[in-house]
C-alpha cells in the first residue's frame, strides 16, 4: 500500500544494494565499530543489505552493532521497528541531532536527493558517504542546489558512478540512470588542543563534596554545575545497584529492566560501567559548553569547531576541570598564530578564488602588486563581491522561498559567521555587529543596500551575490598583510625592518603593494592583536 501511496519511494534492488554495500571502507575498523545512518531508510532493504554484507578482518556474521534509521512515511516507520531497527527521527532535512556517525548510506528521494546528500555532507564530521541519486541530479545542474552540490563534490573528490537499467527488475521498476556517489571526508583533528589534559581516573562509590560557586566566575560556574550533575547522577546510580537484586526485575536504568536475568551478576563492575558512562556523556556536553566562554567562542570558526567536535568524541575521559579548561585556552594560546593564519588564508580565498561559472567577479575584488620573488600577486581590495549559496533554497539566500520577499535564509549563517570571526582577529577580540545580525534585520525591513555592520557596509541582490565594503582600511590593510605573507607574496620580515634599510627590491614590494607612508606609519605594529584569551587562562 505505502508503496503505490509514496510515489518517490524506490526501494533499492538487492543487487544494487550490494554493491553500495562493498563500497564501504572500513579501513581500521571493524562493522562493530561503526555508528550507521540509514536518512532515508524505506522498508529497510539497505540496512537488511548491510547486515548480509561481510567483511574482512572481524569475527560474526557482520551484522553493524549501531544503526540508526530516519523515514517520513509513518507506515515505513512502523515496518522499520517491528524489523528492530532504531528510527531516530522522521524527516532528515528537519534532523538536528548531535550524533557524529562514520557512515551515511542512502538511496533517497530522486526529486530532491541533491538537498539530502548536501545535507549528509553538512553533518558528518569524519568518515564515509554513500549516496544514489537520479544521474540527472550531477549531468544537470541547473539548480543553485546542484549547482551547490557539484562544487562540494569536487572538493571532496568524490567518486561517482553512473549505472544504467538499475531498477529495472526493481520493485517499483523505472529506465532511469542513477548514480552511485562515494564520498571519503577525512579531516585532521587538532589532538593538540587537548595535550597536557589530564583523564580523570574511573569513578568508584566514593562521591566528591558538592561543588560550591564562590565568586560567581563562568568557569567556575560550569564546573560547579557539572560537579552537581555527576553528584546527582552518581548517587542515584549507586543506590539503584544497592538495591538492583530487589528492584532490579522492575525497575531499569534505559534499558537494563529488559535484561535482567535474576542470575548473580558482577554488580560491581555493571555499576562501574554505568557510572563511567555517565560521566563521559556529561564530560562532553560541559565540554561543548566552553564554546559559550566568551574568549573561546568569538575565535572558533566552523571549520576549529568541527575540529573540536572530533577531538571530543576521541577523549571523552577527559575531566572537566578548571585547570583542564585553563590548559585547553592555553594549548589554543600556543597554537593561535598558526590557527589564525589558517582562517585568514581560507577567508582570503573565499574573496579571490577563481573557475566558478560566474568566476569574472573575483577579478573585480583584487589589485596586483609586484610580488616577493614575483610578479603575479595580489591583494584583496576595499569592496569585494561574493556568492552566497543557501542550501535547500531555490530562490536564493536573500528571499523568502514562498514569498519572494526578502528575508537572510538560515542555511548561510555559517559561512557568513566566519568572515567576522576572522576581521576580530585584526580588531583585538571587540564585540561587534555582525554581517549576519545585519542582515537579518535589515532584509525583515525590506532594506537590501548600505546595511552597516561593524566592519563592512553590505549590499546583496536577488541572483545571490554580496558585496562586502570594508569600514576599517588599517584592518584591510593589515588582513592583506597576513594573507599575503602567508602565501609568501610578502617577505617574512615584512613590517618589521625600517624602509631605509631595505634593498632595492625590498622597496620595490613595499612600494607597489602600499606605498612608504603607509608602511613607515604601520612599522613594527603587530598584525594580529589578542587581549581578552589571556584572562580565562590567567
Amino acid at each position: 500500500m505505502t508503496l503505490l501511496k509514496n510515489s518517490t519511494f524506490y526501494p533499492t534492488p538487492p543487487d544494487l544494494a550490494k554493491r553500495m554495500v562493498e563500497k564501504i571502507d572500513l579501513e581500521d575498523k571493524t562493522v562493530y565499530e561503526l555508528n550507521v545512518l540509514e536518512p532515508s531508510a524505506g522498508s529497510g532493504d539497505l540496512i537488511e543489505a548491510l547486515n548480509k554484507g561481510r567483511f574482512d578482518g572481524f569475527y560474526g556474521n557482520g551484522c553493524f552493532r549501531d544503526i540508526s534509521a530516519i523515514e517520513i512515511d509513518p507506515e515505513l516507520q512502523a515496518t522499520l521497528r517491528g524489523k528492530g531497527i532504531d528510527v531516530i527521527d522522521s524527516d532528515f532535512m528537519a534532523y538536528s541531532g548531535m550524533d557524529k556517525f562514520d557512515l551515511i548510506i542512502a538511496n533517497p528521494p530522486f526529486d530532491d536527493g541533491d538537498k539530502h546528500l548536501l545535507k549528509a555532507i553538512d553533518i558528518l564530521y569524519r568518515g564515509q558517504i554513500i549516496f544514489l541519486l537520479n544521474a540527472e541530479t550531477i549531468r544537470r545542474p541547473h539548480t543553485k542546489t546542484r549547482q551547490l552540490l557539484k562544487r562540494k563534490l569536487k572538493e571532496l573528490d568524490a567518486d561517482v558512478e553512473f549505472i544504467k537499467d538499475a531498477f529495472l527488475n526493481a520493485e517499483r521498476k523505472t529506465q532511469v540512470e542513477v548514480a552511485l556517489v562515494n564520498i571519503i571526508v577525512e579531516r585532521k583533528v587538532e589532538e593538540d588542543l587537548f595535550k597536557d589534559v589530564q583523564d580523570a581516573a574511573p569513578v568508584d562509590e566514593e562521591v566528591e563534596e558538592k561543588f560550591e560557586v564562590s565568586n560567581g566566575k563562568k568557569v567556575q560556574e560550569l564546573v560547579a554545575e557539572y560537579n552537581e550533575i555527576v553528584n546527582f547522577g552518581t548517587d542515584t546510580i549507586i543506590a539503584y545497584y544497592r538495591n538492583y537484586r530487589k528492584v532490579g526485575k522492575y525497575i531499569g536504568l534505559n534499558r537494563e529492566a529488559d535484561s535482567y536475568s535474576g542470575r548473580a551478576e558482577d554488580l560491581t563492575g555493571i555499576m562501574q560501567a554505568a557510572l563511567n558512562k555517565l560521566l563521559r556523556d556529561v564530560r562532553k556536553d560541559y565540554w561543548r559548553r566552553t564554546f559559550e566562554l566568551p574568549e573561546v567562542k568569538k575565535r572558533m570558526t566552523e571549520a576549529r569547531r568541527s575540529e573540536f567536535e572530533g577531538a571530543l568524541n576521541r577523549r571523552s575521559t577527559m575531566d572537566f576541570t578548571e585547570n583542564n579548561i585553563r590548559q585547553f585556552v592555553l594549548n589554543l594560546i600556543d597554537g593561535y598564530e598558526d590557527a589564525l593564519m589558517k582562517s585568514v588564508l581560507a577567508l582570503f580565498d573565499t574573496f579571490t578564488k577563481h573557475g566558478y561559472q560566474d568566476g569574472d567577479i573575483y577579478e573585480k575584488n583584487i589589485h596586483y602588486f609586484n610580488g616577493w620573488k614575483t610578479n603575479s600577486s595580489f591583494k584583496v581590495g576595499k569592496k569585494v563581491i561574493i556568492p552566497v549559496y543557501a542550501s535547500y533554497s531555490e530562490r536564493g539566500p536573500f528571499v523568502n522561498d514562498y514569498t519572494g520577499e526578502w528575508e537572510l535564509h538560515h542555511s548561510v549563517g555559517r559561512e557568513l559567521l566566519d568572515i567576522d570571526v576572522v576581521m576580530n582577529y585584526f580588531d583585538g577580540m571587540n564585540e561587534y555587529y555582525s554581517i549576519y545580525d545585519a542582515l537579518a534585520y535589515h532584509l525583515r525591513q525590506g532594506q537590501s543596500t548600505n546595511i552597516e555592520s561593524t566592519y563592512f557596509t553590505i549590499t546583496v541582490y536577488k541572483k545571490g551575490t554580496m558585496h562586502l565594503t570594508f569600514n576599517d582600511e588599517n584592518i584591510l590593510r593589515r588582513f592583506n598583510v597576513a594573507a599575503c605573507k602567508g602565501k609568501g607574496w610578502l617577505q617574512c620580515n615584512y613590517g618589521d625592518k625600517a624602509y631605509g634599510r631595505m634593498s632595492p627590491e625590498e622597496r620595490n614590494v613595499v612600494d607597489s603593494f602600499e606605498g612608504k607612508k603607509s608602511y613607515d606609519r604601520n612599522l613594527r605594529q603587530p598584525i594580529f592583536i589578542q587581549k581578552s584569551l589571556l584572562k580565562i587562562a590567567a
